[in-house]
Order: structure tokens, then C-alpha cells, then sequence
């Protein structure tokens, strides 16, 4: 369905254009990976069991080297950041490029950290602070600090210049007590754990991170993983890719039908909402040109939703500069307990780029002369593709989607002798 603020006169072509699309999408999908054929010149990525491709050169988004940097672009580009990634209950960073210097701050950092912890209780836990500190690594490069059940490790991978950290564990509520036991957790990640280059597809079943990948432990797959991560191709360098991956859980949707559509608000949504939530949710559906969908898609083989929205002026990238022209989603539910059908959700959202020419000069109210300085430096100049030609981009890209059966273990079905 395409819904049109005010009506476009180009509804006819859009739909013909999106039924085409979709059932290319369909046959695209059905015929599996085995038979899936790159579209020269561009790239895979893979991220959790499944990859996608984008033109070269393909930008993934990368952590800064702090403790809680979440992952996205350079400053260039506001709004496209994600939490870190989670694998088996651990928290995961991959920094961007970096030298071992920043390593040592990092440390410092955790170092403080860990004694502003004990302090705090000492009176409550007098035997066990005792265990917290700093446990001795094997690796020059590396740290690793306890604290009553948490950890905090880190290294510098000499393979791409970036830092690795992990961190797990709740005070109190888990296994690892000791310095000992933060060694034994370190000689684990790194014999699990492995750096890699985004577009290097790995051979054996395990989950990828985007810098990174985590072969299946001897115990068995591990079921409990996000990976959230931005990602772009520089061709389109405005046309930011969300990737969500994770396992379907006991209390995910069971179908696509059963998540909510963000291209309708119904008066029980607004009840719902509060003060100025309701009011920004409103000044959103305000601001939208028209909407695509939901219509029904096949991603990764798996059916699955297309929706889209462009928006009169500025759309919901960020709330702190120019926001977005549109915004398309992708859902699929997943199957539980199935790894080769994780639930999927990639948004594309068209970032618009600051204004071009740049504003002439402003004067403060006690005469201070204000310059303008671009939000979006990385993206002055570049021109935001149409909604239509961002849509069938959108799609490709979509088409490309596939787990890769190396990765989640599970055998192709045989065909039958005759």
C-alpha cells in the first residue's frame, strides 16, 4: 500500500514499480543462498550468521575508545550510532583505528573505575573486594580487572591497529571471582574470538561481529547474541543501512503481521504516550510526505515486511541536526530456536546533508560574530537520491541478504536418490 500527503501523481509508477521489486525479491530469496550471484562490484558483509551486500567501498561503523562508545561514523554524520554488541552475555566493542597508546588509557580508565567499585564496598563485602583488582595477562598489550563476578577485558590487535573489550558479568551475580578466573576468561575470548576485516566471510559456524568473529564454543552454538551496527557503501555515502540481528526469543512476535506499524498512529497509540512524546509523535506523522506498506517481502528466505516513509521537510535521524529526506524498514520475525532464521531488522534511513551554499555569518546578542559550522561535514555537498531511486536501492540490497549455512551449521537438505 502506498499512502501519499498529499497525493503524488507518481502513486501508479511507485506501485508497479514495488510489485516488481517485491516479486523479484521473492525468486531472488527462494532460490536460497547456493544460487544467490553477487552483483559486480559490490561486497559482502557479514554480520551475526548472515551477510549482505552493498557497493564498494563499503563503510561499517566502528566504536570510539572509550568504555561505553556505542557504534557509528565519523562526527561528519550525527544520529547513526548503535549500542555495542552482545555475544553470550558479554559486551563487545571493536574500536576504530587506534595505537597502543590509547590502550594504556583505556586501562587507566578501568583501573579508576575498578577502585571507585571496591571502595564503594568495602563494608558490605570485606572478604571479596579482596579478590578485585588487576589479573596479570599473558600479552603485553592486554588487561584484564575483577570485580565480585564482573570483568573487564581489553587488548590491541596489531591485525588492524584496533582495540578489542570485553565486558561481563553483574557484581554479585556472577562465576568469575578471582584474577585466575579473569585469565582462564581471557585465554577463552581470544581462543574464540578472532579479528577480522568485515567482508571476510568465515568457514565454520560461529557468529560475526563487525570487526570480528566468534567460533561456536566446544559447549555447543551460542543462542544469545545482538549485533547492531551501522553500515553504508561510500557510493551512497548519505544512505545509512541499520542492521539488527539476533536469535528469536520465547517472547518475539511469531509473525511480521504482529509488530507494529509505525506508518499508523491510532488514538490508543497516542493515549499511550505521554506530555511531549505525544506531541513529537504527532509533529512526525505531521511531517510525512507519504508512506510505502507494509507491504509483504522475502529476506534471507524468511517472509518479512517493506515499509517506507519520506518525509515534507526534516525527518528522525537525529533531533540535533538535519535530519532525514526518508526513512525504509525491513522486518522479519525470526523463528525460535531455528539459527539459520534469526530475526532481522535493516532501516535505510537518507541523511540529508548540511546546506549548501554554507549561511553567511551570524552576530550574538552581545555582538559575538557566530560562523557556521556543518553537523555533517562528511556529507556537504553530497545530493540525497530521490525516494524512488532510493527505494529500488533499498531493495537490491534487501535481495542480497542470506545466512550463510557455513556459519550456522545446519546441513543443506539432500535430494533424493532415484
Amino acid at each position: 500500500m502506498i499512502t501519499t500527503f498529499p497525493q503524488h501523481r507518481h502513486c501508479g509508477v511507485i506501485l508497479c514499480i514495488a510489485l516488481i521489486c517485491v516479486a523479484c525479491g521473492q525468486k531472488s530469496q527462494a532460490q536460497g543462498p547456493a544460487t544467490y550471484s553477487k552483483t559486480k562490484g559490490w561486497s559482502s558483509v557479514c554480520l551475526g550468521k548472515t551477510s549482505l551486500d552493498l557497493p564498494d567501498e563499503v563503510d561499517v561503523a566502528e566504536s570510539n575508545t572509550n568504555h561505553f562508545s556505542g557504534y557509528g561514523f565519523d562526527p561528519g554524520i550525527m544520529g547513526a550510532a548503535t549500542p555495542r554488541q552482545q555475544w553470550n552475555r558479554i559486551k563487545v566493542q571493536e574500536t576504530n583505528v587506534t595505537t597502543q597508546r590509547s590502550l594504556k588509557d583505556i586501562r587507566d580508565f578501568a583501573a579508576f573505575q575498578n577502585a571507585q567499585k571496591k571502595r564503594s564496598a568495602e563494608e558490605r563485602y570485606p572478604r571479596e573486594v579482596k579478590l578485585a583488582g588487576e589479573a596479570k595477562l599473558p600479552d603485553a598489550y592486554a588487561y584484564g580487572f575483577v570485580y565480585f563476578g564482573s570483568f573487564d577485558i581489553g587488548y590491541f590487535e596489531p591485525f588492524d591497529k584496533r582495540i578489542r573489550l570485553f565486558e561481563g558479568g553483574l557484581p554479585g551475580e556472577g562465576d568469575l571471582n578471582t584474577k585466575q578466573d579473569v585469565q582462564a576468561k581471557y585465554k577463552e575470548l581470544r581462543s574464540l574470538y578472532t579479528a577480522r576485516r568485515p567482508q571476510t566471510l568465515p568457514t565454520e559456524p560461529g557468529v560475526c561481529t563487525p570487526f570480528g568473529f566468534f567460533k561456536d564454543p566446544p559447549s555447543g552454538p551460542v543462542t544469545d547474541y545482538s549485533i547492531d551496527v551501522p553500515v553504508r557503501s561510500l557510493k551512497y555515502p548519505s544512505l545509512i543501512f541499520f542492521v539488527t540481528i539476533k536469535p528469536a526469543d520465547a517472547n518475539a512476535p511469531k509473525d511480521v503481521s504482529e509488530l507494529p506499524d509505525p506508518n499508523r498512529l491510532t488514538i490508543d497509540d497516542i493515549k499511550s504516550l505521554k506530555g511531549m512524546g505525544a506531541i513529537a509523535a504527532l509533529a512526525a506523522m505531521g511531517g510525512i510526505k507519504r508512506t510505502v506498506g507494509p507491504e509483504p517481502i522475502v529476506v534471507a528466505g524468511q517472509p518479512g515486511r517493506i515499509l517506507a516513509r519520506e518525509y515534507h521537510h526534516e525527518g528522525s535521524l537525529t533531533t540535533s541536526s538535519s535530519g532525514a529526506a526518508y526513512e525504509m524498514q525491513a522486518d522479519v520475525a525470526g523463528v525460535q530456536g531455528r539459527p539459520d532464521m534469526p530475526a532481522i531488522t535493516i532501516k535505510m534511513a537518507a541523511a540529508l546533508p548540511d546546506p549548501d551554499p554554507t549561511p553567511p555569518p551570524t552576530r550574538g546578542s552581545f555582538g559575538q560574530i557566530h560562523h557556521y559550522e556543518p553537523k555533517r561535514p562528511a556529507l556537504k555537498g553530497v545530493k540525497t537520491p530521490p525516494f524512488d531511486e532510493g527505494m529500488a536501492y533499498f531493495r537490491q540490497v534487501l535481495a542480497s541478504v542470506r545466512t550463510l549455512p557455513a556459519l550456522t551449521a545446519v546441513p543443506k537438505p539432500s535430494t533424493p536418490a532415484n
